[in-house]
């Protein structure tokens, strides 16, 4: 299924980009590592995206791709912003900043143009707009998440309230507004439409709170985001445990190594801080309500067989986290 995406991310590249130099820059782009068209591209919003409307209809069609290139093109948009925000562009295939920025802008209005190629066969006027109005609020919801992160970043200490409102509204909103459009254009029950709505915002919670667990000080890595003093939970939990000792700002407490590897003593204290069981605990408990989501949608779809297998796929183990080694 993931192949027929890319194909179809593709197509709509080629449908949408007149201009031939923009559309290989594009391809180019999104053929790193990482992104939808490298070979180990996770394309995780587009997949969810189907799961999704094939539990409502339980059957894939060219409406069902159609919304999966939309919501995953938000997504890659959304990372290109980050490799500008994070100063990342020494891994862009010699993009600079200005470039990265216009092909996420670019990205995000080729989005739009295929959610309202979806919209356009749904069943009523209504529910087309709606569709679309949904997906957009959710894209401005995450975007609020991102200038709310680059603020937090200049200042000193930030509360693990702050860092988890932060990523509630960056990734639960990208959840939420991918199940919104594809709900909406399977169904126009206000209910499942709901519910969907809730069970990707969790979801996506969960997965954010996850992936920033393993990049805030993995062993196996020289470049950790501990060592880049983001603001993510677990790191502001670590931090803020710090600050009670020193009374000191996390700038005061570990000083940016700028990519430099982690020494082993602050190392040590952050697994010692207890911020990775902190942050699991939070993250399980997004986790277990999306699965009690899920539970209340059994009975209003044909099948949510393909969503529990697509949460077996991205559950992550204790041991990934947690083994010493």
């Amino acid at each position: 299924m993931i192949d027929i995406l890319r194909s179809e991310i593709c197509k709509t590249l080629e449908a949408h980009f007149a201009e031939p130099t923009q559309r290989e820059t594009m391809l180019r782009a999104l053929s790193r590592e990482g992104f939808a068209l490298h070979p180990e591209g996770r394309c995780t919003t587009g997949l969810f995206t189907l799961e999704v409307y094939r539990a409502i209809r339980s059957m894939l069609d060219a409406t069902a791709f159609r919304a999966a290139v939309a919501t995953e093109l938000y997504m890659e948009a959304a990372f290109m912003f980050d490799h500008v925000a994070d100063q990342e562009l020494d891994q862009s295939g010699g993009l600079s900043a200005a470039e990265e920025l216009i092909l996420a802008v670019s990205l995000m209005a080729c989005g739009a143009a295929a959610a309202c190629e979806a919209a356009q066969q749904a069943s009523s006027d209504g529910q087309r707009l709606h569709a679309l109005l949904q997906l957009h609020r959710g894209c401005i919801s995450s975007c609020s998440g991102q200038l709310l992160d680059a603020q937090v970043q200049k200042l000193g200490l930030a509360t693990t309230e702050e860092a988890l409102r932060i990523t509630r509204l960056k990734s639960g909103s990208t959840g939420r507004s991918a199940a919104a459009l594809a709900a909406n254009i399977a169904t126009d029950d206000p209910e499942t439409i709901r519910l969907f709505e809730e069970f990707g915002f969790n979801l996506f919670t969960y997965l954010q709170l996850i992936d920033d667990l393993r990049d805030a000080c993995p062993e196996s890595s020289a470049v950790t985001d501990l060592g880049q003093l983001k603001k993510t939970l677990p790191l502001v939990y670590f931090y803020n445990s710090l600050a009670e000792r020193t009374r000191e700002t996390d700038s005061g407490i570990i000083p940016s190594h700028e990519g430099k590897p982690v020494s082993q003593e602050v190392r040590q204290g952050f697994k010692a801080s207890g911020a990775e069981v902190f942050s699991a605990i939070i993250a399980e408990t997004f986790l277990n309500r999306a699965k009690s989501n899920l539970a209340a949608l059994k009975n209003r779809t044909r099948t949510v067989e393909g969503l529990e297998q697509f949460i077996s796929s991205l559950e992550f183990s204790p041991n990934e986290i947690f083994a010493v080694p």
